[in-house]
């Protein structure tokens, strides 16, 4: 008999909750809607006057002991879970779970991070609905530095705050380090990473660009423009700025890294004297020359001991078929042992370059090293104006051909003159930089010159947008599952084995 009421009260429960259930997710009180309230009641009621009529009998002995074993067993767990949340305080660890490691950072924001020794604010003003996606990554960024705290606030509750930072919409962030105050509208980790790079950097430094050769412009949105690359450059929080030799006479003393770019035209003698000094005095400079181009730079460099070849590469596996290209586009997969390539394993690629390699003479003190070699399939064709071309093992330069080669020279301390020669300048252009692995490869050039060495790594991935769209009458099914029965289950379970037991 027993057994039979608990059943019975059991199934008036669930017709009970289930007539509630079907109302919220059709939004009408139908027939099925009164037909399970009305036997839920009707079940459950009569269920739970014989239960009564069975249970009118004073607590014995055995109850107490076993209530307080019960009071015993919850205080000894909620000890457990005390000492675990004590623990976790202290000792906690994060681990990201989404398929992209969209929560995971870049190791150039741990590197960042990790190197920060003052103190970093950031206050986010956003809605109380919209805090939870920029908060999961601002807890990963606090998790990493100690240096870094943040706080949220909702510019509806403390309009003062809003109007001190001069904010005038949601979604930004303001990130403050002593007296230097960045503003991100548009959050992700790239954004804010950079911000936190500009409140923290003691000096901007210069990347400048030599004009006046016939160089690619870096400004416009030609294909053949450096635009992308510069834009890139300005992300990474330099300051790009132009330079004409012929006007100045001598290097500024702010310049970090001095690049020309398919210079067209020979370089006045005082210019390259200029050039000279500048790298004398532990300067970084960085010449892209293309094929077909024979200025006087091309025997200056030369003095360095790197040698550049009058020829054109060629590549034979057919890669450039991919591209949309001919065999005159190598694929570089494979690089030399450097600090540029530091957890960098993504395909380049370089259309018409030519062959740039590493000489025994030239000035004393100057070590060269050969960056990057295209495969063992290519060759440096120098009978390139025929239609058609073939390795010619007497005239042509086999494969692997080097592409790219660095001299460096220790002056003093821990300062160096360094010299890059890369013999291609479109991987780099508008219309190719963003392919590949290009991009990433130009600002880790640029980073290491500029004695950015923490800066070299593949650049933060954007934030995609991933939601699940759910109608109402989902959202709400998911809710009773998750949130009501199967707690509920829990505690129906627990009671019929408690009821058993006894």
């Amino acid at each position: 008999m027993k057994k039979y009421i608990n059943v019975a009260l059991v199934v008036g429960i669930l017709l009970f909750i289930y007539s509630f259930i079907n109302f919220s997710l059709n939004q009408l009180w139908d027939w099925v809607s009164t037909v399970s309230l009305v036997l839920g009641l009707l079940i459950g009621g009569i269920a739970l006057y014989y239960r009564f009529q069975m249970r009118q009998k004073k607590l014995n002995l055995r109850f107490v002991k076993y209530g307080a074993n019960a009071v015993l067993s919850t205080v000894i767990v909620l000890g457990i879970l005390v000492l675990l949340a004590f623990i976790t305080n202290r000792h906690h660890a994060r681990k990201d779970l989404t398929k992209s490691g969209l929560f995971s950072l870049a190791e150039q924001t741990k590197s960042i991070l990790n190197g920060l020794n003052k103190d970093v604010h950031i206050y986010a003003f956003y809605k109380k609905s919209d805090e939870l996606l920029a908060k999961d990554l601002l807890d990963e960024y606090a998790f990493r530095s100690k240096f870094v705290k943040y706080e949220f606030v909702d510019p509806n509750e403390k309009p003062q705050i809003a109007r001190r930072y001069n904010v005038t919409q949601y979604n930004t962030l303001i990130v403050e380090s002593g007296i230097k105050r960045e503003t991100v509208t548009d959050f992700n980790e790239s954004n804010l990473t950079n911000a936190i790079i500009k409140v923290t950097r003691e000096m901007d430094k210069v990347i400048y660009f030599i004009q006046g050769h016939g160089e690619r412009s870096i400004e416009g949105d030609q294909p053949q423009a450096y635009t992308k690359a510069v834009e890139g450059i300005k992300a990474e929080n330099y300051v790009v700025k132009t330079i004409n030799l012929a006007e100045e006479r001598k290097i500024p003393a702010d310049c970090s890294v001095l690049v020309t770019v398919s210079p067209q035209s020979d370089f006045f003698p005082f210019e390259l004297d200029s050039i000279k000094k500048y790298i004398d005095n532990a300067g970084k400079f960085l010449a892209l020359i293309d094929p077909q181009t024979n200025s006087n730079l091309i025997s200056f460099l030369s003095q360095y001991k790197i040698n550049i070849g009058d020829n054109i590469v060629v590549d034979a596996s057919g890669v450039g078929q991919f591209f949309g290209m001919g065999p005159e586009i190598p694929l570089v997969s494979k690089y030399e042992d450097h600090e540029i390539f530091k957890e960098f394993n993504i395909m380049t690629f370089y259309p018409r370059a030519r062959s740039v390699e590493t000489a025994t003479e030239g000035m004393e003190g100057f070590s060269v090293k050969s960056l990057i070699k295209t495969t063992a399939n290519s060759w440096g064709e120098t009978d390139y104006m025929q239609r058609q071309v073939e390795f010619n093992p007497d005239k042509d330069l086999r494969g692997p051909v080097s592409l790219a080669v660095v001299s460096s020279k220790l002056i003093s301390g821990s300062k160096k003159a360094q010299v890059m020669v890369i013999g291609d300048s479109d991987f780099a252009i508008n219309a190719y930089i963003r392919n590949s692995g290009n991009y990433d490869l130009f600002l880790n050039i640029i980073n290491w010159l500029a004695e950015e060495e923490d800066m070299i790594t593949i650049r933060p991935k954007e934030i995609d947008d991933r939601r699940v769209t759910l109608t109402q009458k989902d959202s709400k099914i998911i809710f009773y599952l998750s949130v009501i029965t199967l707690p509920l289950l829990v505690v129906i379970t627990g009671v019929v084995v408690y009821l058993k037991r006894r």
